[in-house]
């Protein structure tokens, strides 16, 4: 298999390409280019150029470039013979972005090339526990990063592959909303549609607040939000979502809870580099625990294993993408709301 990486940024040296050499064979063979002669990531064969790249028979294209280049390297890649391309998330980057895109996937033959991935949504492991959606009386989702402090005592966030202070500046549109938002949302909205609900979804905000605990204000179109409360509904369940990138030491909650009409409670959450799912009642507990990193899982079950969706389950995929395409703009429109049109 000839893999194509566009983009060889953070997400690929230290989620992907790790990800594929530990569960792949040695017939997977990985190829990239990025603009930044610098990114020369191990595991993979550098191209000189897009053409050089795209000129390759690839399998499958990856699109990890930063996300508002997601949709004019998609037009690109769209014109080469790749068949199965993956847009990491967010599949695009604004409003206008989304539009365009959802104009190219009414088009058939073009929403059966197009997957777009998140990798929390292959976090339905609480799907388990629950019979019917009839069962959910509401969700609480959340994702709780840890921080650390600088030399003047402020809040700074962590590389979350390697736990070192992140050096970069975030700036709006990176900020929680959009950026950690899409995760959890993926994970709640998958699950739900295996227990058979529908895709309406409805979100408002109740808080955002930058990284020092200040108010985004109208206007401000530069400033990243540093934590944020949202609440909804989906599939008519109503739902809130706490996103913080700066919930210091104690933080590193990156799941959700689904409140039953019984009063039980199904519990998932990241512990380390494992995925425990829990059912919680008054008389005990059960738990399922899935070992391994998420991407590892989320590579090896959508989009290289043998039983990949390309593969598997055709059919799935133009959903699938616009059920993130649908999540992604209720993002944008709350971030027009709060800072005003831009």
């Amino acid at each position: 298999m000839l893999v194509g990486l566009i983009g060889t940024g953070a997400v690929v040296e230290t989620a992907y390409l790790p990800a594929v050499s530990r569960f792949s064979s040695a017939e997977v063979q990985c190829y990239g280019f990025d603009p930044d002669p610098a990114r020369q990531p191990e595991g993979m064969t550098r191209c000189g150029s897009l053409a050089a790249l795209l000129a390759l028979p690839l399998d499958i294209v990856f699109i990890t470039t930063p996300s508002l280049l997601h949709l004019p390297v998609l037009e690109a890649v769209l014109k080469s013979k790749a068949a199965q391309i993956v847009v990491e998330k967010p599949v695009a980057a604004t409003l206008e972005q989304l539009t365009t895109l959802g104009a190219w996937l009414n088009d058939p033959a073009i929403a059966s090339r197009v997957l777009a991935l998140d990798h929390w949504m292959v976090r339905t492991d609480a799907a388990r526990f629950i019979n019917s959606i009839d069962e959910i009386e509401r969700i609480e989702g959340f994702l709780l990063e840890p921080s650390g402090f600088n030399e003047a005592g402020e809040p700074v966030a962590l590389n979350f592959a390697t736990g070192d202070a992140d050096t970069r500046r975030l700036r709006h549109p990176d900020g929680v909303i959009v950026d950690i938002g899409t995760h959890v949302l993926a994970m709640m909205r998958e699950t739900v549609h295996q227990l058979g609900g529908n895709d309406n979804l409805a979100i408002e905000l109740v808080h955002a607040s930058d990284r020092l605990g200040n108010a985004i204000r109208p206007g401000d179109f530069t400033t990243a939000e540093g934590d944020a409360v949202l609440r909804g509904t989906m599939s008519d369940i109503p739902f809130t979502l706490t996103l913080n990138k700066y919930a210091g030491p104690a933080g590193g909650q990156k799941g959700m809870k689904i409140y039953l009409h019984d009063g039980r409670i199904v519990n998932v959450d990241r512990r380390g580099a494992d995925e425990v799912a829990e059912m919680l009642n008054a008389s005990g507990s059960r738990r399922l625990k899935v070992s391994g990193p998420l991407y590892d899982r989320c590579l090896g079950e959508v989009v290289l294993g043998a039983q990949r969706m390309f593969v598997s389950r055709p059919e799935e995929i133009p959903a699938l993408t616009r059920r993130r395409i649908t999540e992604v703009k209720a993002l944008l429109e709350i971030q027009q709301r709060l800072r005003g049109q831009h």
